[in-house]
Order: C-alpha cells, then structure tokens, then sequence
C-alpha cells in the first residue's frame, strides 16, 4: 500500500521524524566494542509501514476486522507493521483487541526472558534490568514451538530511550560469510540451561519458567521434548538440546537463520552488570555451542552480534501504539530507558 490508501478506519502514514541510536560501545550490550558493530542504528522509516486510525473512540469488532486486514496484507511484503491511534488505553483493551483477531494464541512455557509467565494473552514485554541493551532476536527461536506473530503494546513509553530495534534477518545473513554458515548448517547449535529453584533480577528460576514446582511435571515436559537433564543438590535444573541454526519460511520456503546463538550465549551475562564476568561458561543462566558441544570462539559470537546490529533499525513507540512483526523474518530488542516504560507482548500462530 503507498501512503494515503485506505483500509477499514486505518490509513497508512508517513513515518515520523528521523533519528538515530548509538551502538557502539553501548554499556550493558555484549560485543559492542567489537569491529563489526555501527556507531549507530538509524529509525526504520519505510522498513516498517505505519498506519494510524480515523475515527476511533471505543474497541469494538470493527477495529479488530480492520487490524487483521492490515496485518494480514501488510506482514508476507513488509514483515512488520506500526499501528497507530488505535482506541487501546490498557492492557485489557489490548487483550480484547487481540483475541478479537482470532489468531492462535502461544504461552511462553521454556522461555528465559524475565518477564511474569501469567495465563493472560498479553504478557509483560521483558522485565530486563533498564540498564541494558537486548540485541535483536527472534522470539523463542530456541524452542521447537515459536509465534509467528509477535504484538507490542506501548501502555506507556519511556521519558528517554526505550527504541524498539527490528532486524530484517534476510538482510543479516547476507553479511555472514558462507564458511560460517556451512559449519552452522553442519553442526547446528547446542542450547544449554541452568536454572535454580528460585527467580532472581537476570534469571527466572525453573518454576516460573515451566510454570510448575512439580518436578515430575517438568521431567515430563523436558523427556517428551528429547531434552538431556539433571537435578544438582542445590535443586538447580541443568539441561540441553539441539536445534538446527536455519529453518524454513512456511509460506515461501525461504532458508533463514534462526536461532538465538548469540544471544543465549554466556557473554550476555558476562556484560550483565548482576553478574560476575569470570565464571565457567555454564555456570551462568545459559550458554550455546555447536551441536557437538564444542565451544563458540568468542570472537566469531562478537561479530555475528555486530552483523545483527548492522541491518537493525529503530521503531520509537508512543503510547497506544501496536506493533505487529512476523517473528520468522524481523527480530526485535530493546534499548535501555528512563522513566515508566511499559509494554506488553502477545505470541500469536
């Protein structure tokens, strides 16, 4: 759609004024003094369409058929879509607008992002430490069950900072050198989880993670998934598995590289400022090798963060706003913030 077409009560805009957020060096993001990394990430401006509601004053099933038009149209060109004006106030009305859309809905059961894992279709975007920077990802692409559709909701944004990062990861795989990505192809990658009984600020424990403190019930899930685990005497859970570093789209049959290799690795927590920087590989939450267990050459992680951050854009959210991305194709983050950031996250099918 060019701007000023129209669907159902929303009309795609232009983007707001530019901007752009430094990169390098940033405190708190892993690998950022490594060569590959950009100084700064420009805003997305046409990466991401923009549409803003006309007329809106209530939810209602109007606003959600048109919502589901404009994603439905918009997502297999673009990846994404920034929705604007909606009549969304709270979290409850974003979960109205949400299930209005009836798309099937995704928990966060296995996931590691700090966030309260509740039954509700919105969940608390991650409750990370404001301090530090999430680098691009795909949500959950460790798991063998990931949303296809991730929504954002901008309850209230931040007095400073807090930009959205999305990635294009078509974009980024063209700066990994085939050699690289032939040995990931080869040997896959290992994800490895260490978790204690109880949640702390960089970690949730097992509990809150599996949703349960019956450990059959989670010896249940993790032998029914093909996991290899263990209990410590401390009543830590230690357990790994293997996933391949591509997947295909299910719509076009395009190879992606999908995987958070890079940011389960344990130098995320090495820069995480509540955790020391010299302990073992896997006495931190988590940690990836290749699918043979060996270990990642630190090096080679740093740059595959800097090819992730040399393709990302800035999405800057304001109150009200939804964003909606197709979790296959555009990985998103977050920036560090001042003030009463709040978002929450639905995981569609």
């Amino acid at each position: 759609m060019r701007p000023g077409a129209v669907a159902p009560g929303l009309r795609r805009v232009e983007p707001g004024p530019s901007f752009r957020v430094p990169v390098r060096h940033r405190a708190y993001l892993a690998g950022s003094a490594h060569d590959s990394f950009p100084e700064h990430v420009p805003d997305a401006a046409e990466m991401i369409p923009v549409f803003a509601a006309e007329g809106a004053d209530r939810p209602g099933p109007g606003w959600t058929a048109a919502i589901r038009d404009v994603v439905d149209e918009t997502l297999p060109e673009s990846g994404g879509v920034l929705l604007r004006g909606l009549p969304l106030t709270d979290k409850v009305d974003f979960e109205q607008a949400v299930t209005g859309l009836r798309y099937d809905r995704l928990g966060y059961r296995g996931g590691i992002a700090v966030r309260k894992n509740d039954a509700g279709v919105a969940l608390n975007a991650s409750e990370e430490d404001r301090r530090i920077t999430l680098s691009p990802h795909n949500e959950m692409a460790y798991l063998p069950d990931y949303p296809r559709k991730i929504f954002f909701f901008c309850a209230s944004e931040a007095h400073e900072g807090g930009e959205v990062p999305v990635n294009d990861i078509r974009e980024t795989v063209k700066n990994i050198p085939e050699h690289i990505q032939e040995e990931f192809r080869a040997r896959g990658v290992r994800y490895h989880r260490s978790l204690s009984r109880a949640s702390s600020a960089g970690a949730m424990g097992w509990p809150e993670t599996f949703g349960t403190d019956d450990k059959r019930r989670v010896e249940e899930h993790l032998t029914a998934s093909g996991y290899a685990y263990r209990w410590s005497d401390d009543d830590a859970l230690r357990y790994h598995y293997n996933r391949d570093a591509f997947t295909a789209h299910p719509e076009t049959g395009e190879e992606l590289w999908f995987n958070q290799v890079t940011e389960l690795h344990c130098s995320y927590w090495r820069s995480h400022p509540d955790y020391p920087s010299d302990l073992p590989d896997h006495a931190y939450p988590a940690t990836t090798t290749y699918g043979d267990g060996t270990a990642f050459d630190d090096d080679m992680i740093s740059f595959l963060r800097g090819a992730l951050w040399r393709t990302t854009r800035a999405v800057r959210m304001r109150q009200g706003d939804v964003l909606v991305l197709d979790n296959q194709v555009l990985q998103h983050g977050r920036f560090p913030f001042q003030g009463p950031r709040r978002h929450y996250v639905s995981l569609t099918r």
